[in-house]
């Protein structure tokens, strides 16, 4: 029997969808990957509990991905099981009121654009730090997602999250979590986030409204939202003042193209898709600038976007 085998023939007990040789290009924000021979989209925890068994049985390599939008992968693809959980909770409630402070509590599938607008419809003051970020809940979360206007820790109040390791949920209070620059440090590894509890405030909605707009015109009139992206590439370097633009700028490669990937004119801490790039390419740019930074500058890039795949 191989690997994924086990999985067509319990098929009919899962909750949610199977594909299969899934092109992860129209799974990720960079339109970019090879195919993955099963994608999963689990509709519940008794879904993540039969593909836990899946994977424990066939022993296939797996991956947990949300929206997409902070990942490469390989042209070559992923050779083993994707599970994709952006149908696993979609809900938003506002679940308690503390004074003048909202206890809101979201699916990890909630696309982060689809709470903007609720908060800015509820006048929830606290996301407009998240404004522009792309992808979902969950991947906020793991991320610690945010903007010049703050980080999604500000804001998290409680976090729930199934273990495939073990099959068992779990949640964290806001005592219990420990967050740093684009990362959690306290999410075992296989957690897939099922629900957050933020702490808002109320305020009025058009005044909620406006700063969301606001900042996602500003997003707009500086970064390359026309092309094809996982959003800013590198990290901030702690080492330097320089921003990671920055050192990008000061090596000379604003503009500088690979293939069909580009670091962006209009901000160089993107690399973009011009049409048809390679993953190679954009994993070719990547370590051209933090070659070039680490020996002309003595600066260290870490790059923000995860890879999947061989390389």
């Amino acid at each position: 029997m191989n690997a994924l085998e086990w999985f067509e023939k319990h098929s009919s007990n899962f909750h949610g969808e199977l594909r299969w040789n899934e092109p992860l290009s129209k799974h990720t924000y960079y339109r970019i990957g090879g195919p993955t021979p099963l994608m999963a989209f689990p509709k519940d925890i008794a879904a993540l509990r039969w593909l836990r068994e899946g994977i424990e049985t066939s022993g296939v390599p797996s991956f947990i991905l949300g929206l997409g939008s902070n990942l490469l992968v390989s042209d070559d693809g992923f050779p083993g099981l994707v599970i994709k959980t952006s149908r696993l909770d979609i809900g938003i409630d506002a679940v308690a009121v503390e004074g003048d402070s909202v206890i809101v509590r979201t699916g990890s599938s909630v696309a982060v654009s689809t709470l903007l607008r609720r908060a800015a419809q509820e006048g929830w003051s606290g996301f407009e730090c998240l404004a522009g970020v792309p992808g979902s809940v969950g991947g906020v979360v793991v991320m610690n997602a945010g903007t010049h206007l703050g980080e999604a820790q500000e804001r998290i109040h409680r976090v729930g999250a199934f273990l495939m390791d073990s099959s068992e949920s779990r949640e964290w209070q806001r005592g219990e979590m420990e967050f740093e620059y684009r990362r959690n440090r306290f999410l075992p590894e296989g957690a897939v986030v099922t629900w957050v509890e933020w702490k808002v405030r109320k305020l009025e909605p058009a005044l909620v409204k406006k700063i969301i707009d606001e900042t996602l015109e500003r997003r707009k009139s500086t970064q390359p939202v026309d092309y094809p992206s996982c959003g800013s590439v590198f990290k901030n370097p702690r080492e330097s003042a320089l921003r990671a633009w920055q050192v990008v700028d000061s090596l000379g490669l604003r503009g500088h193209r690979i293939g069909n990937a580009q670091f962006a004119e209009k901000h160089s801490n993107f690399i973009i898709n011009l049409g048809n790039a390679r993953a190679a390419d954009v994993r070719a740019l990547i370590e051209l600038a933090q070659t070039r930074a680490k020996s002309e500058l003595g600066i260290t890039l870490e790059e923000e976007v995860k890879f999947l795949g061989r390389f």
